[in-house]
């Protein structure tokens, strides 16, 4: 480990021509305009800014960006937001920024300037459309002034003529062209002043071992991110070439899981196994990795496909995520089997929150099962067992608030989206529709069909919110109902007795009045429950279930249930 000190415009210069580099496994640049022009304040300042970790790789390392001829042996391990920060102060942009649109577009949103005419402390502000209409020298660009170097003529002829220009706008009233260029020239001297730079040359993973504990104060590294630096490492561009443009695509199909969560499927896949650090080292090698993202990513492309088929548009209705896991590596395993059964399985595990709690534990456990399974059906009664009790639906499941009850919220949404349900506006669309393609990422609006304001004070409170009352439809209309009577805006936009059929709702309700709303929304959750058992038994087959269970063991699975 070597200390050092250099200046601000070496450490521009070095990043800016690729002497230095960020390794795939660093985050992007995520800081607001604000923590930038607090940077240069603080160094206006004289504060302290903090050190930067520099890695003295011993090999070759992937970077973010593409690559060029030379390869650099100094990479930002800690302090990649910062220096990359003063690279938009100098409005420099670093290799590792690879396209230029976006760096234009970046310069003009973190846009520091500094007000010369101010009598305040803070001299530095992010400019907007007002600073940038003020015609003359009083909110100057931070890059126009840390970019001179008073050793050269010209730049000095420069810094000269700003100092005039200020004078002759007016401005900084009282000094005169010598004071304002003093003023000028030490936020210019800027970057001459020094940060501190520590230098090491540790093995890949102690080095993201050491970025995670250094950014445990912050945003939170996961095993998954270390890993992925190993990856990244060990088979140079998989990360940026591969890994990457798949989480986005994915996201794009509706799909809006953290790269971790995928990351997670590729070692369910090819180990049957979520913990990283019992996977041997020889996996995360190219010939290694590489056949088993191809699998990783043909499960992932069936999942999506089934799951749309069924009518789920994305990840955002299901209760959690972790489910999707080994929902990928049974695809993988048996692949165009039992398409029916498969979510049998998937909706009970998110039903009784499988995956909520010691997800990991959970996780191994069902990758084990899969894996050990020689066909598609011992898969999944061995997976069922692991629920351990497989209660059918009752009233009481409806009678739950909406709010609380994910897995209810998703199974009323399939149960509408089974009916072909119309919205319940005019144009009376198929919900979650565009023609006869599902809309990606459709997130669906849920009605209180008896509205929370109509029903205020008129009946017991823990009713109003009761899944039973909730109807799935588009926002347009949500709005328009509001608080009404649906006395009144069922006949107002001809929300025709089919409509109300396909979300099993009766005709009756326009004459169910406040003090019969009680009866009414039991009524219609014990309807519910019969359709959620009749479409989860249409979905079984001939899954066997796991045997009967103990009185306790069965108060507890009520509990844990989503």
């Amino acid at each position: 480990m070597a200390y050092a000190s250099i200046p601000i415009k070496d450490i521009v210069d070095r990043s800016v021509n690729h002497k230095w580099s960020v390794p795939e496994f660093q985050r992007g640049f995520v800081w607001k305009a604000t923590q930038v022009r607090d940077l240069i304040e603080s160094l206006w300042l004289n504060y302290p800014v903090g050190t930067l970790l520099v890695w003295d790789s011993s090999g070759p390392v992937q970077t973010r960006s593409a690559s060029d001829a030379q390869t650099p042996d100094l990479w930002v391990v800690d302090g990649q937001q910062r220096t990359t920060a003063l690279c938009i102060l100098s409005g420099r942009k670093p290799y590792w920024w690879s396209a230029s649109d976006a760096w234009d577009r970046t310069v003009r949103k973190y846009d520091i300037r500094f007000d010369v005419d101010t009598k305040d402390t803070a001299r530095f502000v992010v400019a907007n459309a007002a600073t940038r209409r003020v015609k003359g020298m009083k909110y100057i660009p931070i890059n126009k002034l840390l970019t001179l170097d008073v050793s050269h003529d010209a730049d000095q002829k420069t810094l000269q003529e700003m100092a005039r220009q200020v004078k002759l706008d007016g401005l900084c009233d009282g000094m005169d062209v010598m004071e304002v260029y003093t003023r000028l020239d030490r936020v210019r001297k800027i970057r001459d002043m020094e940060v501190v730079i520590i230098t090491v040359d540790n093995d890949l993973e102690d080095v993201v071992e050491i970025f995670s504990r250094l950014n445990s104060r912050g945003t939170r590294v996961t095993e998954a991110d270390i890993y992925l630096g190993v990856v990244a490492a060990r088979t140079p561009g998989w990360v940026r070439d591969n890994f990457l443009p798949f989480v986005s695509q994915v996201s794009e199909l509706g799909y809006d899981v953290t790269p971790n969560l995928i990351f997670r499927t590729l070692t369910g896949v090819g180990k049957k196994a979520v913990r990283y650090r019992a996977i041997e080292p020889s996996f995360w090698n190219a010939t290694s990795i590489q056949p088993v993202w191809e699998r990783t990513k043909k499960a992932w492309s069936l999942a999506m496909k089934q799951l749309r088929d069924r009518g789920v548009p994305g990840n955002a209705l299901l209760p959690s995520d972790n489910g999707l896991v080994t929902l990928i590596a049974l695809l993988d395993k048996f692949p165009n089997e039992g398409v029916s059964q498969i979510l049998y399985w998937f909706l009970q595990a998110l039903r009784f929150s499988r995956y909520s709690s010691s997800s990991t534990s959970s996780m191994e456990e069902d990758l084990k099962e899969v894996s050990e399974s020689t066909t598609l059906v011992e898969a999944l009664e061995r997976l069922l067992a692991r629920i351990r009790y497989l209660p059918p639906l009752a009233g009481d499941d409806f009678m739950r608030d909406y709010g609380d009850t994910r897995f209810g919220r998703l199974l009323l949404y399939l149960l509408v989206i089974r009916n072909s349900a119309a919205d319940w506006d005019q144009a009376g669309v198929r919900i979650g529709f565009d023609g006869a393609e599902l809309l990606a990422g459709f997130q669906p609006q849920f009605h209180h069909i008896f509205p929370k304001k109509f029903l205020e004070g008129k009946t017991p409170s823990e009713l109003v919110d009761a899944l039973a009352n909730i109807a799935i439809i588009g926002p347009t209309i949500n709005i328009r109902i509001s608080k009404q009577n649906p006395m009144e805006y069922i006949p107002k936009y001809n929300i025709t007795a089919q409509k109300l059929a396909q979300q099993y709702v009766s005709n009756n309700v326009v004459g169910t009045s406040v003090e019969n709303y009680p009866n009414w929304v039991r009524k219609r959750a014990d309807v519910l429950a019969e359709a959620g058992n009749e479409f989860l038994e249409g979905l079984r087959g001939d899954l066997k279930l796991p045997a009967s269970v103990t009185e306790s063991e069965k108060q507890q699975h009520a509990f844990d249930a989503a």
